[in-house]
């Protein structure tokens, strides 16, 4: 036998990695081993998950298509899914994805789970254009994402050139932003910074709560594309947004390794359950379906002592003020 032969798992990251793995499960207690698939079912029924990527979407590697994972949420007893493009307006495909569900439902003899669009504010749809914002909200989008891939901030933090710009020299929102902000509120339906920085953030939603919209939730600020303190979150909470807590930013996964899950549970207290809604951001191919992802969410937060009805009000009742169903 060599006597020099190295150990890698002596090393402090792995040692450390490997007492927390152990240590994990103990720590939660007796709790963890009483949770059923009848629990996380019934917290299932009527849970609306307002942010889900499908297929078609050229940006992302989708695994599954909108009218597959509708289907499959009304196999949950869910009540609605949000989805979400970065290249089109989901707005235009959700009646038709509803026609297709709702005829599924009828021959499973089931309630439909409800299908909801928006539009992204992306170069695809030629940025802040408010008419672009106007035709998806004729079309009856639900919610107004600013730019992602194609916002200054994304941008900068990719390391790459140029993007789109929310706010001018003096940090006021530009023009058309102003304009969208009206029409945003004039229809009583939400507003998503999305991929926008921290200080961006701050301004919308003080801007835009001006403008009178009412419904504002915050894209994933615990990811590390848009991540902000915990503080920060709290006090978008605090200023009358959303804080969306979505799994793909929160719990580790194939290509998200590198975040905290632990960091969830303080942002659900500091933020409150009051100001945060939990969803899940899934729909690529490398990642759990949509659904699956949302009952392995559920089982954590109940593992993590977040109680039944905080759960309820995170996945159910804030999603529906928001959708103002």
């Amino acid at each position: 036998m060599k006597n020099d032969v190295f150990e890698l798992s002596m090393e402090p990251k792995w040692r450390e990695d490997a007492r927390r793995a152990y240590s994990t499960i103990l720590e939660m207690g007796d709790r963890i081993m009483t949770i059923t698939e009848e629990e996380v079912d019934e917290l299932m029924y009527g849970a609306i998950d307002m942010h889900v990527h499908a297929f078609p979407d050229p940006e992302i590697d989708t695994g599954w298509d909108q009218v597959n994972i509708a289907k499959r949420a009304t196999d949950a007893g869910m009540g609605g899914v949000v989805f979400k493009s970065h290249t089109f307006p989901t707005a235009m495909t959700a009646p038709l994805v509803q026609q297709a569900v709702d005829r599924y439902a009828d021959s499973v003899e089931r309630e439909p789970a409800q299908v909801y669009g928006g539009i992204v504010l992306n170069n695809y749809v030629g940025g802040l254009n408010p008419a672009s914002v106007e035709m998806a909200i004729k079309l009856g989008a639900k919610v107004v994402w600013l730019p992602s891939h194609h916002s200054a901030h994304h941008c900068r933090v990719m390391g790459k050139e140029g993007g789109i710009r929310l706010l001018d020299d003096n940090d006021e929102p530009v023009p058309a932003l102003k304009e969208i902000f009206a029409m945003v509120a004039e229809h009583d339906i939400i507003l998503d910074p999305c991929h926008a920085g921290t200080k961006e953030r701050f301004v919308v939603i003080e801007e835009a709560k001006k403008a009178g919209v009412k419904r504002i939730i915050v894209t994933h600020p615990d990811w590390n594309v848009t991540k902000a303190t915990i503080e920060q979150q709290a006090e978008m909470g605090r200023m009358g947004a959303y804080i969306g807590l979505f799994m793909y930013g929160a719990v580790p996964n194939f290509n998200n390794p590198n975040c905290d899950p632990f960091e969830m549970i303080e942002i659900i207290k500091q933020v409150t359950p009051q100001r945060t809604v939990v969803a899940t951001d899934l729909g690529t191919v490398v990642n759990v379906h949509p659904v699956e992802g949302m009952k392995l969410f559920i089982r954590l937060l109940l593992a993590c002592n977040i109680s039944k009805p905080d759960i309820t009000r995170m996945i159910n009742e804030n999603p529906r003020w928001l959708l103002n169903e």
